[in-house]
């Protein structure tokens, strides 16, 4: 399991459930479930940008924070791009 990976699921379970649905899976699409909200997605791309030093797209959220291991594929493939 990456780095990433876990700093992603603890950013989800923690800041952003609070705790609440623990079972959710990596690919449960947080989205379409209505668990993230305009709020949320504003503190995942903050904690992306400084966490990781990543500038993210204004499209890119919608697009990519789908699930966190979505969001983990997003963080890898732009650190790949530097």
């Amino acid at each position: 399991m990456s780095d990433i990976l876990i700093k992603v699921r603890t950013l989800i379970h923690q800041d952003i459930l609070k705790g609440s649905h623990e079972s959710l899976s990596d690919d449960f699409n947080l989205i379409e479930s209505g668990i993230l909200s305009s709020l949320s997605i504003v503190r995942i791309v903050a904690f992306i940008e400084d966490t990781f030093d990543i500038d993210v797209g204004i499209s890119d959220p919608r697009k990519y924070f789908i699930s966190i291991n979505k969001i983990t594929d997003y963080i890898e493939n732009k650190l790949l791009e530097r």
